[in-house]
């Protein structure tokens, strides 16, 4: 739906700002057949002319519904609020005109002797029954002035003192028409706190900054008509959002010795769109069916509907065609089929209008009709209650015996608990009688007799269960009798279906934010216990047995020397007599195999029991070639062969150069003795 033209909301005032908390204004049911409030402004403030305009303006909204599964209430208020008539359906000629009637028989409330001409939201929101519609539509020329259902004094000619001055405050502090829109706030709330959508239509000198108070700040929430030649397009707008580019057929059945109709459930037309397949259309308690076109072209669509004759009945003609169909209210022609039975007819569909075809039949002699509703009109919330219906109608001129109902609600049981005791049985508009709780989720009444035009009623209440969240509840209903009914039988039930939604997502609490690695995070360098890193030898070892980290002295005391053949003159002592230390136990270091040179430049090595002369790759360390450790990772193990600290090494090596230098020099002093 485009954009609609608007009044400019005027600057904010004093008033408007110390209003209530608004609630949220929900959103209108995406579906063809709403049940709407119209509320019109019969204040003072509104010209004889301006009332008429309102009035054409309504009812051609209610002619381009005419036919659809649509239900309309009107409701209009001045210094008081009044239910001109409740929610009717707009599928039949009948009900589109009794609500064409109760616009058209609005009048102002004018009486000079008296002040019922001021403008009181609070009661003409208050008077709509909340949980009764899907939206109300609410029309209004300036600001709420009284508020309250006892305004007046007893001659109605006087303020009472309880319910504002009447004052539209135009040059006043407007503290009255404040508190008069305080008052109609919480009102709305209600309305629109049970799910239904408050729509305000300003017309004339309407207060739209007050307006948007009692229905929302939300975009779509408020429509503004700069004058009233517009308002027609604007109410065509809103109230058939959800039937753009629909199809609807209705079943009207007339008496046997009538011609007043009453609508047909559970009839069935099979509708073929000249672009798409075949689809099945049931009727419901409303005698309405409908669907939608694919107009992707945007090209005009032709539709065949035929439909599935029930025995006994005939197709009731008008100028000699199957059905009578409309186009947003205006006649549209049709054409009959040559199917056998002759019970077809074909017509053509706009893009973004509304198409309606009526198809009457003639009852037999005997004939009956039964139907199920449900008041949560498909969508519940857990822990709601839902109120069920099911309506049997004599619609024959002869009476009807036997007649039972039978109602499976294990489709409903599985997801809520039914009601001790609310099931009621009322025939023929006598009281109504209690009927016993289902058993084994199956709920029975009858028999009974209903003779010509009479109807029974079986109601009863379920609990929908608080953890029931994205479940399904559907049932199905079906009649016997003397002779079966026209809809609700064995081969083709009446269910009612309606879903709750699926639980709400907690919300995941935001944790306090931490440093997280990263996918390849660089290596930490894990302390050893070494107190300084170990360096490794410049050599490798050989592939030997590992040497034994502490030298054993040999038996002898004095042992020969062994002369290495590589090496200069000066022979490799072999190990003295006094222990090299050992590990501390404390320490994980471990000694290397690598001696410093002495000081003559011979390069010893520290012989060990199990390898007295390690060699490197093979070859002897030359005599003088420098022995450079090179830093490395913390040897493993009690001692390791190539890991020490950087510490051990040289006491050690400074140890065995001591003790190197000593033999030498005794052995010296003896060959000189």
């Amino acid at each position: 739906m485009g954009a609609l033209p608007a009044i400019a909301a005027p600057a904010p005032t004093k008033a408007a700002a110390a209003a209530p908390t608004v609630s949220p204004n929900p959103a209108l049911p995406q579906r063809c057949g709403l049940n709407l409030a119209m509320v019109f402004d019969l204040s003072n403030s509104m010209s004889d002319d301006d009332i008429a305009s309102v009035k054409k303006s309504s009812s051609q909204a209610v002619a381009a519904l005419q036919g659809t599964g649509t239900s309309m209430g009107v409701y209009s208020f001045g210094t008081f609020a009044t239910a001109n008539l409740g929610a009717t359906s707009l599928a039949s000629a009948q009900g589109a005109t009794a609500v064409t009637s109760a616009i058209n028989g609005l009048i102002r409330p004018g009486d000079s002797n008296k002040m019922l001409g001021g403008t009181n939201w609070q009661q003409a929101l208050a008077i709509v029954p909340a949980k009764a519609y899907d939206g109300v539509i609410f029309f209004t020329d300036g600001r709420p002035t009284f508020f309250g259902a006892a305004p007046l004094n007893a001659n109605q000619s006087k303020t009472s003192g309880n319910g504002g001055t009447g004052s539209d405050d135009t040059s006043g502090t407007g503290a009255n028409v404040a508190a008069a829109l305080d008052a109609a706030i919480p009102e709305a709330n209600k309305l629109k706190d049970a799910g239904t959508r408050v729509i305000g239509v300003g017309v004339k000198d309407a207060d739209a900054a007050r307006l948007a108070q009692i229905t929302g700040p939300v975009a779509g929430s408020d429509y503004y008509t700069t004058n009233y030649d517009q308002l027609a397009a604007t109410l065509k707008a809103i109230a058939t959002a959800g039937c753009q580019s629909t199809l609807n057929v209705n079943k009207a059945v007339q008496a046997f010795d009538s011609t007043d109709t009453t609508p047909g459930a559970g009839w069935v037309f099979d509708a073929t769109p000249a672009n798409a397949p075949a689809v099945a259309l049931t009727t419901g308690a409303n005698g309405q069916a409908g669907m939608n076109l694919d107009f992707t072209s945007k090209q005009p669509v032709a539709v065949t509907i035929k439909e599935r004759q029930l025995p006994g009945y005939a197709v009731v003609q008008n100028a000699g065609f199957n059905a009578v169909c409309t186009r947003d209210g205006a006649p549209l022609a049709v054409t009959n089929t040559n199917d056998a039975g002759n019970t077809g007819f074909t017509v053509t569909a706009l893009a973004s209008t509304v198409t309606s075809c009526t198809v009457t039949n003639k009852a037999p002699l005997k004939a009956w009709t039964m139907s199920k509703t449900s008041d949560a009109r498909g969508t519940v919330n857990p822990g709601d209650t839902i109120s069920y219906t099911v309506d049997a109608v004599n619609t024959g001129v002869q009476a009807v015996d036997g007649i039972s109902f039978r109602d499976d609600l294990s489709g409903v049981l599985s997801h809520a608990r039914f009601v001790p005791g609310s099931a009621t049985l009322s025939v023929a508009g006598g009281t109504p009688v209690a009927v016993a709780d289902p058993a084994a989720a199956i709920l029975t009444a009858g028999p009974m007799t209903l003779g010509k035009g009479q109807g029974a009623r079986l109601s009863y209440q379920v609990v929908v269960n608080d953890d029931a969240f994205g479940a399904t509840l559907s049932n199905a209903v079906t009649g016997t009798g003397s002779i079966p009914p026209a809809s609700c039988t064995a081969e083709a039930p009446c269910t009612t279906t309606d879903v709750t939604p699926p639980k709400p997502v907690e919300p995941t609490p935001t944790p306090t934010p931490t440093v997280e690695p990263s996918v390849d995070p660089t290596p930490t360098v894990e302390p050893t216990t070494d107190a300084t890193p170990t360096p490794t030898p410049s050599v490798e070892p050989t592939t030997g047995p590992t040497p034994t980290p502490s030298v054993e002295p040999t038996t002898d005391p004095t042992p020969t020397p062994t002369t290495d053949a590589t090496s200069t003159t000066s022979p490799t002592p072999t190990a003295d007599p006094t222990p090299t230390p050992t590990t501390d136990a404390t320490s994980t270091s471990s000694p290397t195999t690598s001696i410093p040179p002495t000081a003559s430049g011979t390069s010893t090595t520290a012989p060990t029991a199990s390898n007295p002369s390690p060699t490197v790759k093979g070859t002897k360390v030359a005599s003088g070639a420098p022995q450079t450790a090179k830093p490395t990772e913390a040897a493993t193990g009690d001692l390791a062969y190539t890991g020490a600290s950087s510490a051990l090494p040289l006491a050690v090596g400074g140890l065995l150069l001591a003790s190197g230098c000593v033999l030498v020099m005794v052995r010296r002093s003896r060959r000189a003795h």
